[in-house]
């Protein structure tokens, strides 16, 4: 930003979580809807083999902190792999937090100490901290690792792109993403539903948030546009003074 207001960059990535800041500031931004989704992948394995617990952490996460504090209300609470926009079925996926509920599905179990790791900066490793809190107040032993991904992780924060604005190539995108290679064959509402279901039932994957992407440009810039997936589209841009 900095480099912006000097002169010394004409487009600036701004993350979703300085959405509002950069506003504030009157940058002239650039904003796509809602393309990645932050989602909390869980391992099938070990402990976690137990598909109650898996769908007791899911029970705990507090999606509304991670919007309105950790990314400061851009974007838009999801419990769905796809965005309300593409399908207009996202609702049927309740996003609700019930801590009742996820400490019953934990039955009594006392879990070992479980590692939560993230790849990203300092947002990321904020909304860690603040899962492992949610999931601590549900009985589970959640550490964040420092830094990076450890060798072992039964937990990991990503943030996955949708990588089209058509509902089944998107939700392909998504799902090669956490290792499904399984083409979708379906394409109507109903049927993408039906694969989301299934594919989210068994808890391995938890979708939190889908935020937007968003670029700051100088006063130079004309024609900026956005990709479907949120990425400048540099070949359709010029520059005022540019010879």
């Amino acid at each position: 930003w900095l480099d912006l207001s000097v002169g010394r960059a004409d487009l600036v990535e701004v993350p979703a979580e300085q959405l509002r800041q950069a506003r504030e500031q009157h940058l002239t931004v650039a904003v796509s809807p809602p393309v990645e989704l932050l989602a909390l992948a869980v391992a099938d394995g070990g402990f976690l083999a137990n598909p109650n617990l898996r769908a007791a952490i899911a029970l705990a996460v507090d999606r509304g902190a991670l919007s309105n504090v950790i990314f400061q209300k851009q974007g838009e609470i999801a419990a769905s792999l796809l965005p309300s926009a593409l399908t207009g079925y996202s609702f049927l996926f309740s996003a609700d937090r019930d801590l009742n509920k996820a400490r019953e599905l934990r039955g009594g179990l006392t879990p070992p100490a479980l590692t939560l790791s993230t790849d990203g900066g300092a947002a990321m490793q904020l909304a860690a901290q603040r899962i492992a809190l949610n999931l601590r107040e549900a009985g589970f032993n959640v550490q964040v690792a420092d830094s990076g991904r450890p060798q072992h992780t039964d937990l990991v924060l990503l943030r996955l792109t949708l990588g089209s604005n058509q509902p089944r190539a998107g939700l392909e995108s998504l799902l090669r993403a956490v290792g499904v290679a399984t083409p979708v064959q379906e394409s109507g509402p109903a049927g993408l539903y039906k694969v989301e279901r299934e594919f989210l039932e068994t808890h391995t994957l938890i979708p939190l948030l889908y935020l937007p992407r968003a670029y700051a440009a100088s006063g130079r810039v004309r024609d900026l546009r956005l990709s479907p997936d949120g990425a400048p589209l540099l070949a359709g841009v010029s520059l005022e003074d540019a010879p």
